[in-house]
């Protein structure tokens, strides 16, 4: 739609292989000969490297050594290419890796037009960390220019079914009832809907029935498969073993209790920091926040005592271990890397959830306005970088860190001293919502002025589905009240607010003490 209708950037966000990639090749494989497309998978380098790579796709010299002989042959290319009816499109996937300086670049590309329409439409195809970059305030000339967006999901329990069928039709199996009805919810359980994960799983299972010398798959084949295959999937906590709540609850107690108990009896518990329990708390749609469930700790450390333990870290083992702890709150368990660069964390997050990272500057006052557990940066007295995470905050001034399953206790005042404000927060956009600004319009704008009316911001007669002045103001509103900047504009921070103040369901960082 976006190519036919002629529009200048199209968008299109999905997660680890949700079938980005295959998306552009079908694009390629479909348009008719007027159009002439660029395709740049996985750039990467500077201003000047990309435009060498756009001329390359195009069959243009790319040794040119400025950009402005390469823009302006390209220019004249793109004209010639209008004069005789044909059409230019740049894809390029994996664009959330992306420099903002590459991505300014990439908006001045946009600007080559006549005076009537553009000579060339950009298609950015990315990961969710794309929305993020684009959110950025120093990217608001570009982000405003994309007029289609569409986000990739993976697959609901039916789809799979539906996936696995035409799959094997293609393969040249006239009735697909290889696999059962139980092999179909397993396969699905085992991949979560994504499309790459289905394949490996589908296709072990159908090599394991191969060797068993059956025809048809169940659900014992499926998940035998599944344990040989390094999926990583969210943590499943009572819940959603479908267990009732009344025994789910004593079971929750059973297993606190064992756990006092093994405190209490643990020989050598003044050697370090104890485990922290796990808190099993998958987001969901929509329902009442939940806090992490109150927790006593023995271990208390002053700001000397914390920079002793985490001077034997390293700068990304220590970013290593702070995200295991965090995506552990977050209900998911992964098998993460002993080394981790922070500047990676959203990517290695989507590896493995559907979650997201919010990296910014924060004060103490904006972290508990957030409410949300976080990675913050410590600089120790040397200069050196080390990474903790942030699980509570008590009422009596106590913070929670914890590294992997480490944990401890350090005074607000303490931690302040070592927090260089740097700070990554783990969300979910439950909506899929892309960054909305001024002059925007359609189904996301009206999503968001129905919530800020239902919250009290906006008089139901200004929800006109355009991003208007009166959205503007409703939102600069919104900001002020949870100590936003106050852009008038809606990015990740004022959506992990707006999220909250509708009560969507996430681990939160304030808790009390018991009994308090």
């Amino acid at each position: 739609y976006g190519i036919e209708e002629g529009e200048g950037f199209i968008q299109v966000i999905g997660h680890v292989g949700t079938g980005k990639t295959t998306l552009c090749r079908t694009l390629l494989q479909r348009v008719g000969p007027e159009v002439e497309i660029a395709f740049i998978f996985n750039p990467s380098g500077s201003e000047l490297e990309l435009l060498a790579a756009i001329s390359r796709e195009f069959g243009l010299p790319s040794d040119l050594r400025s950009r402005s002989e390469l823009v302006d042959q390209l220019n004249r290319f793109l004209l010639e290419r209008k004069a005789a009816g044909r059409r230019a499109v740049l894809v390029i996937d994996e664009a959330q890796n992306l420099e903002p300086e590459v991505l300014e670049q990439i908006r001045l590309v946009s600007n080559l037009e006549t005076e009537r329409e553009k000579l060339i439409q950009i298609v950015l195809i990315g990961q969710p960390e794309l929305e993020d970059n684009l959110s950025r305030a120093d990217m608001r000339q570009l982000r405003q220019r994309v007029t289609v967006r569409w986000s990739l999901h993976p697959l609901d329990r039916k789809e799979v079914g539906d996936y696995l069928d035409h799959r094997l039709r293609v393969a040249g199996l006239r009735e697909p009832d290889l696999f059962t009805p139980g092999a179909v919810r397993a396969v699905y359980r085992a991949s979560l809907g994504v499309p790459r994960l289905i394949n490996a799983v589908a296709d072990r299972a159908l090599l394991a029935g191969y060797s068993c010398g059956t025809r048809c798959i169940d659900a014992r084949l499926v998940r035998e498969a599944a344990k040989e295959l390094p999926l990583s999937r969210p943590r499943m906590g009572y819940a959603t073993l479908g267990l009732p709540a009344g025994v789910a609850a004593i079971l929750m107690l059973g297993g606190l209790v064992l756990g006092l108990l093994y405190t209490a009896w643990d020989p050598v518990r003044d050697a370090g920091p104890p485990a922290l329990p796990p808190v099993a708390s998958n987001a969901s749609r929509v329902g009442e926040a939940t806090a992490p469930a109150p927790v006593s700790f023995q271990t208390v450390s002053t700001a000397q005592d914390l920079e002793r333990f985490l001077v034997v870290e390293s700068s990304r083992s220590s970013a290593a271990a702070a995200l295991d702890a965090l995506v552990n709150v977050w209900g998911y368990s992964a098998s993460l890397e002993q080394e981790i660069d922070p500047n990676l964390f959203a990517g290695v997050v989507s590896e493995f959830s559907s979650l997201r990272v919010f990296a910014t500057r924060s004060t103490k006052t904006q972290l508990e306005r957030v409410n949300l557990p976080a990675i913050l940066e410590l600089s120790l007295s040397l200069g050196e970088r080390r990474y903790a995470a942030v699980l509570g905050l008590e009422g009596d001034g106590q913070a929670l860190l914890a590294l992997g399953p480490r944990s401890f206790q350090v005074s607000s005042v303490d931690l302040d001293r070592l927090w260089t404000g740097r700070t990554f927060f783990l969300w979910t956009n439950f909506e899929s919502l892309p960054a909305l600004a001024p002059g925007m319009n359609g189904s996301a704008v009206r999503w968001l002025q129905a919530r800020l009316t239902d919250l009290g911001y906006l008089q139901r007669g200004d929800a006109s589905g355009d991003f208007d002045a009166h959205t503007a103001g409703a939102i600069r509103r919104f900001q002020t009240e949870h100590a936003l900047e106050q852009t008038g504009e809606v990015g990740p921070d004022s959506l992990i607010a707006l999220y909250q103040a509708l009560h969507y369901e996430a681990p939160r960082l304030t808790w009390e003490k018991e009994g308090s």
